[in-house]
């Protein structure tokens, strides 16, 4: 018993290293990314209004990307100072945690619906695929073959994390440029569409809902990002001499992004079917470079804003599992309560509103609750046992 308190207390001292040592600034994207998500997934003026508002890219890539970055920085750390074994548990095992929250959150969310579809319309119209076959549905959702629209997310990220641990192995052992060589050779494959010539659609025999993001093409972002994380815990991932440079070409890039999406880019300067080369679901290649730029950018340029300003998004950012998974039934409500009352542009705006403000509450709960049990993991000291007498 000694002993397992001393590891317990040894475990708190070491996460609230790492949570003390943690970049603020990685947190606060990432909480801005879920507000964002929660923003546009609610129908509403403030949906329209932060719908990409950054170019022809979104807060999906964003989260997904960044995820990866912190992965590899993680796990990557992890390998250097262990071996794979230690490593690659303590990966699955977040990877079983996000997958148990992701089922315990679109079982009941699914029967919920089913039973209220009949009175509820917008449930039968998010729910519609689950609806034509409920029973087979229900059978293929814990194995992640079946994902209505929202819950798509969280099995992408169960399944690339799941695959980290081996894309970190192949890295050392090949190099990442061979690894990246790969990854943007299967993204390329999507994009000719030659992955749904051979596969065909699997769908005729089962009722499979894989989601809309198209795994294949997505992996890429997250090896990139992977890579970006674990390459910078042994070198800059740009050279001093080259930020300046690398500043200005990704900049160029990012405001003509800007420019396009909000309507200020000559129509005679660009071709009707640009459209086809910024598609989210395949991660087309202008929505891929926009991204890059924008991802460059920062980290060219890295900017070092008030701490004190970041902390309300860092705090989202800290406890991106618990606020996106708290998001998913916020959004759903507020939808159908949009959807079923005629509300004017100022309710729905307040529903919206309503809906992102409930996330921060909810953070500082679990904040407060996980500092809570690190100190007393910290504090707690075990029993000296009693002398024997000889």
């Amino acid at each position: 018993m000694v002993g397992i308190a001393e590891e317990i207390a040894a475990s708190g001292s070491e996460i609230r290293h790492e949570m003390n040592s943690r970049d603020i600034r990685l947190d606060t994207l990432r909480g801005c990314f879920l507000l964002l998500m929660a923003a546009v997934h609610v129908p509403t003026p403030v949906s329209h209004a932060l719908q990409e508002p950054l170019g022809c890219n979104g807060a999906a890539e964003g989260f997904i990307f960044l995820s990866a970055c912190l992965a590899g920085l993680v796990y990557g750390r992890r390998y250097m100072r262990t071996d794979w074994g230690e490593m690659s548990g303590r990966v699955w095992g977040r990877v079983k945690w996000i997958y148990l929250v992701h089922v315990a959150l679109l079982l009941p969310i699914a029967l919920i619906a089913w039973m209220f579809s009949d009175r509820v319309a917008p449930f039968a119209n998010h729910f519609h695929d689950f609806l034509v076959h409920p029973w087979g549905a229900l059978a293929l959702m814990p194995l992640l073959l079946h994902q209505p629209p929202l819950f798509d997310i969280l099995p992408l990220y169960i399944i690339f994390l799941g695959i980290t641990p081996f894309i970190l192995a192949l890295a050392r052992r090949c190099g990442w440029a061979g690894v990246l060589g790969v990854s943007a050779l299967i993204w390329l494959v999507v994009q000719g569409r030659l992955d749904a010539r051979v596969v065909g659609d699997p769908s005729r025999w089962l009722p499979l809902q894989l989601g809309s993001f198209d795994l294949l093409a997505w992996q890429f972002l997250w090896i990139c990002g992977v890579a970006v994380g674990e390459t910078s815990l042994r070198r800059p991932l740009i050279s001093p001499k080259l930020r300046s440079g690398v500043a200005a070409v990704a900049s160029c890039i990012a405001l003509t992004g800007v420019l396009w999406r909000h309507g200020i880019w000559p129509d005679a300067w660009s071709s009707p079917q640009i459209i086809l080369w910024m598609d989210k679901w395949t991660l087309g290649p202008l929505r891929l470079l926009d991204f890059a730029a924008w991802a460059a950018l920062l980290m060219a340029w890295n900017p070092r804003p008030p701490q004190l300003t970041l902390a309300p998004t860092a705090l989202l950012g800290r406890h991106s599992l618990a606020v996106f998974a708290l998001h998913l039934p916020l959004v759903i409500a507020a939808t159908a309560l949009i959807q079923m009352f005629t509300l004017s542009n100022a309710a729905q705006t307040v529903i919206g509103l309503g809906v992102m403000a409930l996330l921060f509450p909810w953070a500082a709960w679990l904040d407060r609750r996980k500092s809570a049990r690190l100190d007393a993991d910290v504090s707690f000291k075990p029993p000296v046992p009693p002398m024997r007498m000889t």
